[in-house]
């Protein structure tokens, strides 16, 4: 969310005379939690956790979900959703998403910063929407695609061992505590 809100800035600036995006955050011309705010139909008003447990029903049974910060996982899951396949080398996938990622635009909104605290405050339900999507393209990745679990470099997650050392955790910091 808060790399979408700072996208829709830019590419707004020119019709915003100067605005600096803290105004713009709070003028009528932003709509906040807009996901929300499109999967449920309520494009005005105040939106309630009932508004993001409909959007999450709607995200997890309608959407085949794909993250950009995966980018090469998505496309991944593309080509296997829909059989694509590249005879060429490169193929036009690879040389697209090599060409996306020089051009890619850095975001200059850093986490923790007033603008990015500002924009998670105005766009918390899309930010809980976020995760919840997060937990979806992980659950769809398993199920529809029988791909592991994997974080963030496409290293497959083991579960159980995480299971296993947070047990180990508990149980060493049950033993500190209850030793001292």
């Amino acid at each position: 969310p808060v790399h979408r809100a700072e996208s829709l800035y830019e590419s707004r600036a020119a019709s915003l005379e100067d605005m600096e995006i803290a105004d713009y955050l709070e003028s009528p011309k932003y709509i906040d939690n807009w996901v929300v705010r499109s999967l449920t139909n309520n494009k005005r008003g105040e939106l309630n956790e009932e508004h993001v447990m409909v959007a999450k029903g709607i995200l997890a049974s309608k959407f085949f979900v794909g993250i950009s910060d995966y980018l090469e996982e998505t496309i991944k899951r593309l080509e296997i959703y829909y059989g694509w396949s590249e005879d060429k080398n490169p193929g036009c996938v690879e040389t697209h998403l090599k060409k996306y990622e020089k051009e890619k635009n850095p975001h200059t909104i850093e986490r923790g910063s007033d603008e990015w605290n500002l924009i998670t405050d105005k766009d918390n339900f899309d930010l809980m929407l976020y995760y919840y999507a997060l937990e979806v393209f992980a659950k769809q990745g398993s199920t529809m695609f029988h791909r592991p679990y994997v974080d963030k470099e496409g290293v497959p997650i083991d579960f159980a061992e995480l299971a296993r050392q947070k047990h180990l955790q508990e149980a060493l910091m049950e033993e500190f505590l209850g030793g001292g």
